[in-house]
């Protein structure tokens, strides 16, 4: 197994950016940032104190690992412009498959972080799990290693499996989130502080954690409660596009839960 310690960075977004931090504080060192954007490239290698480029012909050639954490849309092309051969490679992404990084001279891993990420707050890597995957034994080895400096939780999981786990994910952090950013304009437009819903969502969220999901719904369409739901589908008149999620999240509780009219 290769000790992972020189990486080079193909991204320099939110995920790249905390895992390039995460790294550095471990010991590891990004000796290079690559980004299409000269001002994100530039922003990161300062934090790093590393080399940065915006050209791949001018990527760093020695690195233990090319860690490729762009957007999905992205990567495809990235792949095939990349120049360099007999290198390990691996990808943060939670949606696309292993096999998106074959390519003739490469030895192909994921690394993807079960977590939501943003530049400026920290996370706590320690309690993030870390979902590997490579058909190289010797790398995947050498991803574990490199992930179990930050994380507790490391797990080889396959791209079919990691693809569920991104779903899932998404209904869980990214439809919560747009729902909770719903609650907060119809509250703002009435001149009603965001902070009012604060220990009802902390609540709802510790009752998700300690039991299963399902079994603490509550609301008015897990009681099938029409003359509720009505009113208040008809005081979203205005708002024709919240009505329809109002009335679909309704009818998926109320169905889930098998409760007839």
């Amino acid at each position: 197994m290769e000790r992972i310690e020189k990486i080079v960075l193909v991204g320099a977004g939110n995920v790249a950016t905390q895992l390039a931090q995460g790294f550095h504080e471990h010991g590891r060192k990004v000796v290079q940032v690559y980004s299409r954007t000269d001002s994100s490239a530039r922003s990161l290698a300062e934090t790093l104190q590393c080399d940065y480029t915006t050209d791949l012909s001018c990527i760093y050639p020695g690195a233990n690992l090319y860690l490729f954490s762009v957007a999905d849309q992205a990567l495809a092309d990235l792949v095939k412009q990349f120049p360099l051969t007999n290198v390990a490679v691996a990808h943060t992404s939670g949606s696309l498959p292993l096999s998106l990084l074959t390519k003739p001279g490469l030895r192909a891993g994921v690394f993807y972080p079960l977590q939501t990420f943003s530049k400026k707050r920290k996370p706590d890597f320690s309690a993030i799990p870390f979902f590997l995957e490579s058909n190289d034994p010797d790398l995947l080895a050498s991803l574990h290693e490199l992930a179990g400096t930050l994380s507790n939780d490391v797990r080889h999981i396959d791209s079919a499996q990691r693809e569920i786990i991104h779903i899932a994910a998404v209904f869980a952090c990214n439809f919560t989130n747009h729902l909770f950013s719903i609650a907060d304009e119809l509250l703002e437009s009435n001149h009603i502080s965001f902070d009012i819903l604060h220990p009802l969502i902390r609540e709802t969220i510790e009752k998700a954690l300690a039991s299963k999901p399902a079994t603490v719904q509550t609301g008015p369409a897990v009681r099938n409660d029409r003359q509720i739901i009505e009113k208040h589908i008809n005081a979203l008149s205005t708002l024709p596009g919240y009505q329809i999620i109002y009335n679909f999240i309704s009818q998926s509780i109320t169905e889930k839960n098998k409760i007839k009219s």
